[in-house]
């Protein structure tokens, strides 16, 4: 599998380098056993794709935090599968935009 991005082909193994990073940023904030379950799919069954949209389900089904660093790291995994404009990355696009007005909120009123 090779997607062109940006006039450039990106390979299995930079999907999947991209993909684990992302995990990895989650590492803390998710449950360990579903943590475990998306390191498989990147890191055993090469089903990075599904470890992405099962990371964002979990964000939005446990209404997790999403901070800057982490919401880049799977943006960019995202659209190196060609999944930038995914029904899900919309959704966590969203998602974030109103954490992050959410925040300034309440930064303003501190």
């Amino acid at each position: 599998m090779a997607i062109y991005r940006d006039r450039r082909l990106v390979t299995k193994q930079e999907i999947q380098a991209l993909c684990a990073v992302a995990l990895e940023s989650f590492k803390d904030v998710l449950p360990p056993e579903r943590f475990r379950d998306a390191h498989d799919w990147v890191h055993r069954y090469g089903e990075w794709g599904l470890a992405m949209e099962h990371v964002i389900d979990w964000v939005g089904d446990l209404d997790l935090p999403v901070d800057q660093a982490q919401f880049d790291v799977i943006e960019r995994a995202m659209a190196a599968m060609g999944w930038g404009e995914s029904s899900r990355m919309k959704w966590l696009r969203e998602y974030f935009a109103s954490l992050r007005s959410g925040n300034s909120r309440e930064g303003e009123s501190a």
